[in-house]
């Protein structure tokens, strides 16, 4: 049997569960891409290509909430793209496509496209495969496009091929077991071996790393260990390996998705500046700064962030790419904006006025919702900032930088407070900083979640269908669904869809409530009171819901 039929036979066998990745959309790659000085496609009517779409399900929920745009992914199963196609057709999408090919036969011909993205597929398959997944990105994205690509890298996954290889070992002598069956006596095998080295204090400590891996692997679903750990292709890269071979292709590395491996100069500027100086063009340089515009910055960037692969053990990275015809515009001094250190001249020792103003420029540009809880604010030192996040965080709204600056004015006035250009900076670095750290999520593209108003909220038909397909339909048990961020619904039940087909038209919380009793309780024997506060209950939680999964429009 040849890789490519076992790889096929794993997935029939394990099945896949087919899910949202919040990095892999249009709107979070646009504006990271602004972020470090790109112009990339609108997302709003963005034309997207998935390579290794599996059923479709990181581009579907995409679809539902993106009427505008177009997706269409490429899937080599025809059995999974099969059922991705019954969940699209049932689910009344004419946006999104599955289209049953292998990725060596596309060429220039199967269209052009805005962003371009393969979640792990990389590391998943062949050199041959990894050749033509780069070259369809040189040849299928428009000029400003942007690339995502996703891999297993070394160091880290060093410590995860020994357990990958000690569940092929368990399994080389066992040809006749099932894969689903292979993946579980991997998994004893790997407790049994984590077990012994248990058992003696300095194997605790020489093994530290391995134990992990064998725990983290031993908790993950078969079906991911079973890809992951038991497939014929599963081939880390060095992280300069790759940007190696997106030169080949004429592409070039913008950043991570994790912005802390791109913008560790934001998060530790002494580790920082000891990596740099290991850089040898910073050896050339009078003060060791290098420069971080353009191709020479990209190529900085890189030797920066192996290093900091080195120090971190890193095991997966989120690629994002571009054309080496777009490079020029590519400009790191985010990293190095409000911190005094250079950012994009050679000789320089400190940041200018002007360069923060640029980046401030760039920052006005989105909008930003704030994930961390408000207990995080006790660690704010300016205390006018501190103010602005919780007065911020109170409304639970997305915002500008606008009016978050017209929060700082207005609590300064009232404290009768003029040293503003100080907050302001502060302000900025304070955001800054947490969009880096993943606590401030922002976006060029304004995403719409509207909060529930009683009598004009109501669920769209879209949602609805999309969901029900989920809940008891063709996407049952193949898919995940994903709010407008595409993160992973893992808890929609019919609770939520008979909820939603409740609110198909706006209606008073008075008619909602009579509503949910009727349906919840039937003929209303029993303790009307009890009903009412439970109906209550129900309609809160329910409508929290249904903001929260982005499933509402106002009328």
């Amino acid at each position: 049997m040849s890789k490519d039929d076992q790889q096929q036979e794993i997935y029939r066998e394990l099945g896949y569960t087919s899910q949202p990745f919040p990095y892999t959309t249009p709107t979070y790659l646009e504006a990271h891409a602004r972020l470090l000085g790109l112009t990339p496609p609108p997302a709003k009517t963005a034309r997207v290509l998935e390579l290794g779409s599996t059923f479709g399900g990181n581009i579907i929920s995409q679809a539902v909430y993106h009427p505008e745009a177009t997706f269409t992914g490429v899937e080599l199963s025809t059995s999974q793209v099969e059922q991705g196609q019954a969940i699209i057709a049932e689910m009344g999408l004419n946006n999104v496509q599955l289209v049953q090919k292998d990725i060596l036969d596309i060429d220039a011909d199967f269209g052009q496209f805005d962003y371009i993205i393969a979640h792990g597929t990389y590391s998943w398959v062949n050199d041959d495969v990894k050749d033509a997944m780069l070259r369809v990105i040189s040849e299928n994205l428009v000029d400003n496009g942007i690339a995502y690509v996703s891999y297993n890298t070394y160091p880290g996954w060093h410590t995860m091929e020994e357990v990958r290889q000690l569940m092929l070992f368990a399994n080389k002598s066992r040809p006749e077991l099932s894969h689903g069956d292979k993946v579980k006596r991997g998994k004893y095998v790997a407790s049994v071996v984590g077990a012994q080295i248990l058992n003696y204090d300095d194997l605790q400590k020489k093994n530290a790393k391995f134990l992990n891996a064998l725990r983290q692997t031993v908790q993950k679903h078969d079906y991911y260990v079973g890809h992951d750990h038991l497939e014929p292709n599963n081939d880390p890269v060095y992280f300069h390996q790759f940007v190696d071979h997106l030169a080949e292709h004429g592409l070039s590395y913008v950043c991570d998705a994790d912005l802390t491996l791109s913008m560790v100069k934001r998060l530790d500027s002494v580790l920082a500046e000891k990596l740099v100086s290991l850089n040898p063009v910073a050896g050339e340089l009078m003060n060791g700064s290098v420069c971080q515009i353009g191709a020479d910055g990209v190529a900085n960037q890189v030797v920066l962030e192996q290093y900091v692969d080195f120090v971190l053990d890193t095991q997966f990275r989120k690629s994002i790419i571009c054309k080496n015809s777009a490079v020029e515009s590519v400009n790191y001094a985010i990293s190095d904006t409000f911190n005094g250190i250079s950012i994009d001249d050679e000789t320089s020792s400190t940041v200018t006025p002007t360069d923060n103003d640029l980046v401030k420029a760039v920052m006005d540009e989105f909008y930003y919702d704030i994930l961390f809880e408000e207990e995080f604010l006790g660690s704010f030192e300016d205390q006018v900032v501190k103010s602005v996040f919780h007065a911020l965080m109170q409304g639970h709204q997305t915002f500008t930088m606008a009016e978050a600056m017209a929060l700082l004015k207005a609590d300064m006035k009232s404290k009768s407070q003029t040293v503003e250009a100080m907050h302001e900076e502060n302000l900025y670095q304070m955001v800054l900083d947490h969009m880096i750290r993943g606590g401030i999520r922002f976006a060029f593209t304004k995403v719409e979640k509207p909060k529930y108003v009683d009598n004009k909220s109501y669920v769209p038909e879209r949602f609805v269908t999309f969901v029900k397909s989920v809940v008891n339909g063709a996407a049952k048990g193949f898919m995940y669904p994903g709010t407008p961020y595409n993160e992973a619904i893992g808890d929609v039940t019919e609770e939520d869809l008979s909820f939603m087909t409740l609110l198909k038209e706006p209606k008073t919380k008075t008619e909602l409530k009579k509503e949910i009793i009727a349906t919840a309780f039937g003929d209303g024997s029993g303790n009307p009171k009890n009903y009412e506060a439970m109906a209550e209950e129900y309609y809160k939680a329910l409508v929290n819901r249904m903001e929260l999964f982005g499933f509402l429009e106002n009328k």
